[in-house]
């Protein structure tokens, strides 16, 4: 199998690469401190390069590049700490309204006519679209939706949330639902790495019957597949963001010096470093693997598994390598570690993707 780039591919990872040093430098970075801020490169990035359409089928408007092409942009995202919607809106949103066959909205989503965010996480699902408990009652001409969601981010941006709710007797049902339409239920605000999201408070919100947009066992299934391919992504984005914490740490040991000499020169700081590379390269492996069968969730809780641990011991070294240093505003590491904190439990922490991987072989 051969697991090196192609032209293609290496062409988009140059492109996106070279344009995020240039126009998103870190103190360019720590300008944009909110969501209309963030939402604005995004659009300029995508306006210049395509990328958010780089993973769609051609028939979708798209570039036809899959899975590998949504590594890479995860992965260069990653690496330049740029907060986007490209996972929220350009890769679950699309591939659950692809697995559901609404083709005209993923198109409008390629050409950034539409932008699409899905509401999944509650208080029990930990990442696990199957314990979705908000619920659906019929009501003369519509819906009545009741439930909460939980940190959805870019909510407030978006044009469309849609919203996963059970009807009864009917399985899932999906709703696209504009921002607007919450109200006083949608609650803004920042996550620790700066990220705009939101919590939804649904209780009381009625829509029509066109909000439907599917319903039936049919919707759980491409639920589920769009959750694990968002899940391959984001653990690209997380090899870019440790690749980044390992290469800072190992300069700043250079400069650093204590006793007269640099504490790169200490032995057992050079173990430590080690192992954080080493912890790099389980990282970018579980990635690959996430990327190469996200239709395979065993292997994709695998690789979150391993790429949330990985992430946070990485993260911890690093702070401590840098010491107080290490959280000031003026230097990145502190702000990358914030970011991986987030990604560390974002659709399900280590633990709970163990436990999935225990349950699926359990009853294999």
């Amino acid at each position: 199998m051969d697991l090196q780039l192609d032209q293609q591919q290496e062409l988009l990872r140059q492109s996106l690469d070279r344009y995020l040093a240039k126009h998103l430098t870190f103190e360019a970075r720590r300008t944009q401190c909110e969501g209309e801020a963030f939402l604005d490169f995004w659009k300029a990035l995508d306006d210049e390069l395509g990328v958010g359409a780089a993973g769609l089928a051609e028939d979708l408007g798209g570039f036809g590049g899959g899975p590998e092409s949504e590594m890479i942009v995860a992965g260069a995202l990653g690496r330049a700490l740029a907060v986007t919607p490209y996972v929220p809106f350009h890769v679950l949103s699309t591939a659950l309204l692809a697995n559901l066959g609404c083709d005209d909205l993923v198109r409008r989503i390629a050409t950034g006519d539409m932008l699409v965010v899905t509401a999944i996480e509650e208080p029990q699902t930990r990442g696990e679209v199957a314990r979705v408990a908000a619920q659906a009652d019929r009501i003369e001409g519509g819906w009545r939706l009741s439930g909460t969601k939980l940190v959805v981010d870019f909510a407030a941006q978006a044009d469309i949330v849609l919203v996963p709710a059970l009807m009864d007797g009917e399985g899932l049902a999906l709703f696209a639902v504009e921002p607007a339409r919450f109200g006083d239920g949608l609650k803004p605000f920042a996550l620790i790495d700066d990220t705009p999201s939101a919590d939804l408070l649904l209780d009381g919100l009625e829509v029509e019957d066109d909000r439907c947009i599917a319903r039936g066992e049919g919707v759980l299934a491409a639920l589920s597949a769009a959750v694990d391919r968002a899940r391959a992504a984001i653990c690209a984005e997380a090899a870019g963001i440790a690749a980044v914490m390992v290469a800072d740490t190992v300069g700043y040991a250079k400069e650093r010096e204590q006793f007269g000499v640099a504490i790169a020169s200490f032995q057992a700081l050079q173990h430590r470093m080690v192992d954080m590379w080493a912890k790099v390269q389980e990282i970018e492996a579980a990635s690959l693997l996430a990327t190469l069968k996200p239709d395979q969730p065993d292997a994709v809780s695998a690789a979150m598994a391993t790429v949330s641990e990985g992430l946070r011991k990485i993260g911890q070294e690093a702070l401590q390598l840098h010491g107080a240093m290490g959280l000031t505003e003026e230097l990145r590491v502190g702000h990358y570690f914030k970011r991986a904190t987030v990604i560390e439990h974002r659709l399900g922490s280590a633990a709970d993707h163990v436990e999935r991987y225990r349950e699926r072989r359990l009853s294999a």
